[in-house]
């Protein structure tokens, strides 16, 4: 054999043994490349359903008290993705819907809180203000619109993809729940307000509120619940039966402590859903439903309380109503629903120390008063810190003693860590902490919009003032660990164990619906729950 013929036979045998093995080594890659993917029809509607700090192991704790048709036909009939995780540090509703909606990260979506100290106004303020936008429906000195997210939501792509023929909608209770889920080119967003017990929207989706939720709010708003009460492991929760006559703003308010705050969400969205004609033709049209009151049931009694099991098993029956209603409204199998949540909770002190956790404690008030005196004592009396904006530093008093950043955090950081569930610190260009606890304070940051030291505290610690109310917003799992279930046609029946990111949602989706994903993302593909990609059989649960 000359030198030439034996490099050829070389080079083929190559080939050949290349596209055998495949990219990687996946045996499975060239069949997969071969035979045609299954198809899959586009869904007439899309509903993305959040539940308020749902942690994911309620759906397995009270499993057995849920019925057939809510959590369990989900769990039953969706890809379940048991081990999904929030990838930073600072988990809250703002945060987490932003997330959901964006595919990414609040370093990079710019949503890192419910709210953020505002160095023009000189106060704080929510995250969802927008004065340019008041709101309608209510008068009101509040204010909403999408303006602060950066980049856009999945949603946002489905209207770019449809040339602006598909309908985005949502409806909370909270407004950043409503409005960050949707995005900026959402056709309305609508949410409760908690001194009339109305739906009210803001001028950036309406000049005023549409006849539709005007006569919603007057025949099937709050007040059509006014004296009914719901019972939990032999306690009741708050008592929606106030003096005699008209309901009051304290009945308004206490509703959504309640599993009528689901409810009333779950009624108007099945009217907005007739009212637009979601998913009545061969566009496909979005709708965000968040459900509340397991946050605010979940802060006032904890994760292991008789409360939460009752108001979790609740929403399993409201779970089934929406899934039923979609059936008879869309049609069964011309939707696809994905449930998540924005973020899960801590037990209260008392519920760890009574399970043996050693849950420590510490005053707030005292954590302040020696990070100010540490700055005192190194660099003499000024306004080290910003009033009102966590431990934020005047820019004016670091220059005028000629101090970096860095060099502050230190002093921070150290004098925090004195106290004993203060246990490291993030700021700038320094850390007491380990590489991935950094990296998850890192994700959560944006600039302007974030303290200059973020204080980590133990696991399950609470600060004093707080010993009575669940908290979340850490990097722990009870904070992270959330579902993540896609139902519909076009996704694969199972339980997946590998762990995932909540920032997954959105491509994921994305891909089904052969859009491009959202223009932030990071999170990946999960590939292995659709239908339609022959290369998932080759992967693993």
């Amino acid at each position: 054999m000359n030198t030439s013929s034996g490099s050829r036979l070389f080079f083929v045998s190559f080939l050949v043994l290349f596209l055998f093995l495949g990219v990687g080594g996946n045996c499975w890659l060239l069949a997969a490349e071969a035979t045609p993917a299954v198809e899959v029809a586009a869904p007439r509607l899309v509903v993305v359903l959040v539940i308020d700090q749902l942690r994911a192991d309620y759906l397995v704790r009270f499993r057995d008290r849920f019925g057939p048709d809510g959590f369990n036909r989900l769990l039953r009939e969706g890809a379940n993705f048991a081990s999904c995780f929030y990838p930073y540090a600072r988990t809250v509703t703002g945060a987490g819907h932003a997330t959901l909606a964006t595919g990414t990260t609040p370093d990079r979506h710019g949503i890192a809180g419910n709210e953020w100290y505002d160095p023009d106004r000189g106060e704080r303020v929510e995250a969802v203000v927008d004065e340019a936008f008041p709101v309608v429906g209510v008068e009101s000195q509040r204010s909403a619109s999408p303006h602060n997210l950066v980049g856009n939501t999945l949603a946002d792509e489905l209207r770019l993809a449809t040339g602006g023929e598909a309908k985005v909608f949502g409806v909370a209770i909270k407004d950043r729940s409503a409005v960050f889920s949707t995005g900026h080119s959402a056709s309305g967003a609508y949410w409760y307000d908690y001194q009339s017990g109305r739906f009210i929207t803001s001028r950036y989706y309406h000049e005023e509120l549409p006849a539709w939720v005007v006569a919603f709010n007057e025949q099937q708003g709050a007040d059509s619940y006014y004296g009914k009460d719901w019972k939990a492991g032999g306690r009741m929760f708050l008592s929606l039966t106030t003096a005699s006559g008209r309901p009051d703003e304290e009945f308004y308010g206490r509703l959504p402590y309640t599993p009528h705050g689901n409810q009333i969400v779950l009624d108007f969205a099945q009217e907005l859903v007739q009212q637009k004609e979601l998913g009545e033709d061969e566009v496909t049209d979005f709708l965000f439903v968040g459900f509340s009151s397991n946050d605010m049931v979940g802060h006032r009694w904890g994760p292991y309380s008789d409360e939460v099991e009752e108001l979790t098993v609740q929403t399993d029956a409201q779970v089934a109503e929406l899934l039923s209603f979609l059936d008879r409204q869309v049609g069964e199998g011309n939707y696809w629903l994905v449930l998540s949540a924005d973020h899960g909770v801590a037990p209260l002190v008392e519920q760890s120390r009574a399970r043996g956790i050693r849950a420590k404690t510490f005053d707030g008030a005292a954590v302040q008063a020696a990070v100010k005196k540490a700055l005192v004592d190194r660099w003499g009396e000024a306004e080290w810190l910003i009033p009102r904006a966590g431990l934020t530093f005047n820019r004016d008093t670091l220059r005028e003693h000629n101090v970096s950043l860095a060099q502050a955090a230190k002093v921070v950081g150290q004098a925090a860590m004195a106290f004993d569930a203060i246990i490291g610190y993030v700021g700038p260009h320094v850390a007491s902490a380990d590489a991935a606890t950094i990296e998850f304070v890192r994700r959560s940051s944006y600039p302007g919009r974030s303290a200059d030291v973020v204080l980590i505290q133990a696991p399950f610690a609470s600060s004093e003032a707080r010993l009575k109310t669940a908290m979340h917003g850490t990097h722990y799992s009870y904070d992270t660990h959330v579902p993540l279930i896609f139902f519909g046609a076009a996704f694969r029946p199972g339980t997946y164990r590998g762990q995932v990111s909540t920032t997954d949602l959105a491509p994921t989706l994305a891909a089904a619906l052969g859009i491009t994903p959202p223009a932030l993302a990071t999170g990946r593909v999960l590939a292995r729950a659709l239908r339609n990609n022959i290369a998932a059989e080759g992967d693993s649960k």
